[in-house]
This record gives C-alpha cells, structure tokens and sequence, in this order.
C-alpha cells in the first residue's frame, strides 16, 4: 500500500476506535495525529517509505537487520510498542498511545491485503495475506481502497451526530 492510503487507513483506524470501540479521546488533534503517525510507523523499515525518507539513518540500519515488513509488521512490534507507550504517563499519554496503536495496527492489516502480505508471527517467515489479495498495489487497487476507507469516515462520522 502507498502512503497516502496508510493515512487515509490511519484516519479510518482512528474514527473506529472511537466510534465503535467507545474510546472517548481526551484531545482528539493529538489521538488523529497519532493515528496518522502509527499508519506510516511500520514503514520505517522501508527507506523509500514516507517515514524512511525523513529517518534515512534510523530506516536503513532497520531495513538492513529485519528486511521489509518483518518485524514493524507483526504482532511482537505491536506488543513491543504498546509495552512501550505504555511506560509514558502525562496528561494526554492515553490519547497518544490509543491513536499510535490504532494507527500501526491499521497499518498491519492494509498491509496483510497485498501479495506479498505481512510477517504477522515474526520472527517465523510465514507471510499473512487476507484472501483477494492481487488487486491491491495498482493504482485502481489504491483508489478503491482508499475510497472505502473514506466511505467507512463518512459513515462513523455521520453515526456520531
């Protein structure tokens, strides 16, 4: 998936959470930035991703140990992380934990709908793939995607009124 679906991912991730998982956000600009954070985070280990471009140094020596969507991309990342986040504790520690988690985890899953999938149980190689998965990549794969992502926004947007 490309980055900008990541985000729109990250942005969906993140109405879900507080639409159908009853999270209240505390700040809501700092739980959606982190959403949008967490959507382009496991992508660190690409150096030509969004976040690889800004973190050359950080995504190369990543890239080079773990390889693409290894280790940022599976569940032992996403507890590491939660266990992570979790250490923090100041006023809006909650907000920004939730919407990084929400964002990774969005991530993940688009990520688990192209060919080449995710190593979901890493450090096992096994690949995940969610079944349907050869359109993804193409720009026409990217548009639906996205536009349904969009669609899904709109609609838990539109439920919380």
């Amino acid at each position: 998936m490309k980055g900008t679906t990541h985000i729109i991912g990250g942005l969906a991730a993140g109405v879900m959470t507080t639409q159908l998982f009853d999270v209240t956000a505390q700040q809501p600009i700092v739980f959606y930035s982190s959403a949008l954070i967490g959507a382009i985070l496991p992508d660190i280990c690409h150096p030509k991703s969004m976040l690889g471009r800004r973190l050359p140094l950080i995504s190369k020596s990543i890239h080079r140990v773990f390889g693409h969507r290894a280790i940022t991309h599976s569940l032992l990342f996403i507890i590491g992380l939660a266990w992570l986040l979790n250490q923090w504790s100041f006023g809006f520690a909650a907000d920004l934990q939730a919407g990084i988690l929400a964002g990774v985890i969005s991530h993940i899953i688009l990520d688990a709908m192209t060919p080449r999938g995710v190593k979901l149980l890493y450090p096992l190689q096994t690949s995940f793939q969610f079944p349907l998965n050869r359109y993804t990549g193409s720009k026409l794969g990217e548009t639906i995607v996205g536009l349904s992502l969009m669609l899904v926004i709109i609609a838990l947007g539109l439920m919380s009124f």
